[in-house]
């Protein structure tokens, strides 16, 4: 029987995975057999992150860095991606920045261009580097992460939502756009995951007990619930999954 879950001989780049969902989405793909590019915010925290991955799990492993706000960076992680192995079959975009809090009224016009560029225009340009490439061999998959931020309403998050629900319509526009060439696209939406990026509604007892009551699972998430979703989206069991943005939350928006 074939493994729907096999990635021998494909190559996948997962943005911001030097730690928590990038680095278990990293590793979720290694293990289904495929070459791994990664990046950090400084080469010497991707080298790290790389070191690891070959040492521990044995994985063969391309590291950059990737400043996802500066356009140059992205090329230049672009171009080291294709370099490193020749071609890219899968590309999970989980680089995103801090969120700016607070009631929207009260964002600046300079909070909301960062936002904007660190959750959506970085990203895009990626998708514009290494898409071509895929469309030329007419296979490939791409996974934006998300939030379940834009799908739920805010008085904290609102920049972070738009960016988001932004996120959600273009893997829907790409969808369409390059599904005939095969390639799918899509968007995971987690809610509460125990990582730093998240650590406010979890590292404090009080805070995580309000957080879980709205969790039907009665949990906060693991990154290696995330990598599930990311592995399914980039193989033969999901590839016919096309402009789908899926929550990752426990039943939380349910």
């Amino acid at each position: 029987m074939v493994n729907l879950f096999d990635l021998t001989s494909q190559v996948a780049v997962v943005t911001a995975s030097t730690k928590g969902m990038g680095l278990a989405i990293a590793r979720a793909l290694g293990a289904a057999g495929a070459k791994l590019v990664i990046s950090g915010r400084t080469q010497e925290t991707a080298d790290a992150a790389a070191a690891k991955l070959r040492d521990e799990d044995g994985f063969e492993v391309a590291a950059f860095a990737c400043d996802i706000t500066d356009p140059a960076s992205v090329q230049r992680f672009a171009a080291g991606a294709l370099a490193a192995f020749g071609r890219v079959d899968a590309l999970v975009l989980n680089a995103a920045g801090n969120p700016a809090a607070g009631p929207l009224l009260g964002q600046t016009a300079e909070e909301f261009d960062k936002t904007m560029a660190e959750g959506v225009r970085g990203s895009f340009s990626l998708v514009q580097a290494l898409a071509p490439q895929m469309v030329e061999r007419k296979h490939g998959s791409i996974v934006f992460m998300s939030s379940r931020a834009a799908k739920r309403g805010t008085g904290v998050l609102g920049l972070y939502g738009m960016a988001k629900a932004s996120i959600d319509q273009l893997v829907r526009n790409l969808a369409v756009e390059l599904g005939p060439s095969n390639i799918n696209v899509n968007s995971i939406n987690p809610g509460a995951v125990r990582t730093d990026f998240s650590r406010m509604l979890w590292e404090n007892p009080e805070r995580e007990k309000m957080t879980v009551s709205t969790i039907p699972m009665g949990r906060i998430a693991e990154p290696e619930d995330v990598a599930g979703l990311a592995l399914l989206l980039v193989s033969g069991a999901g590839h016919y999954i096309n402009g789908q943005s899926i929550s990752v939350d426990g039943g939380g928006t349910a």
